[in-house]
């Protein structure tokens, strides 16, 4: 075999080789994701779907709705904006449209976080605090848990709402 065709054997394999390890370093959050600490894009807006109850409280409901809102991360800390409106269903229906402020940690693709607010809370001024973890799925997609307590404005809080949304980020 002459040293040409033994060069030209090594550089081959050595291609073939390294792609496979190029391909391997390839996450669901694709090469060199940017943002907050590592993997998941916590920056920008989305908007999403939630879904829960209210299973402690005054009035045991279900409950659901949209949402949508804008992150800002500055290293690993993410801090945002977002409005919720829904309904609750149980003895009656009634209307949440709650605009919170949130604050939390990106930990890769999760983001644990506090949120606290107000607007109308079954129907009456209100408020909500609580917080919840969201996780990224794919370079554009997350699953979301969430634990709000909620209360008439100048009241204790009266229930506990647990809810599961699927978020959408641009």
């Amino acid at each position: 075999m002459s040293i040409g065709v033994r060069i030209a054997a090594v550089a081959l394999s050595a291609t073939a080789f390294g792609s496979a390890a190029m391909a391997q370093d390839y996450g669901p959050f694709g090469y060199g994701a940017t943002g907050s600490g590592y993997g998941f894009d916590w920056n920008g807006f989305y908007a999403g779907v939630y879904g829960g109850g209210v299973p402690m409280g005054n009035t045991p409901s279900f409950n659901g709705g949209i949402f949508t809102g804008v992150n800002v991360s500055i290293e690993s800390a993410v801090v945002g904006l977002e409005a919720q409106l829904g309904g609750d269903i149980g003895d009656e229906l009634s209307l949440d449209a709650l605009l919170m402020a949130k604050g939390g940690m990106a930990l890769g693709p999760v983001l644990v976080y506090g949120t606290g607010g107000g607007g109308l809370v079954g129907g009456d001024v209100g408020y909500a605090f609580g917080g919840g973890a969201d996780y990224g799925i794919t370079d554009y997609m997350s699953v979301r848990g969430e634990v709000l307590g909620t209360g008439a404005w100048g009241d204790m809080p009266s229930d506990l709402r647990l809810t599961a949304g699927l978020s959408f980020h641009l």
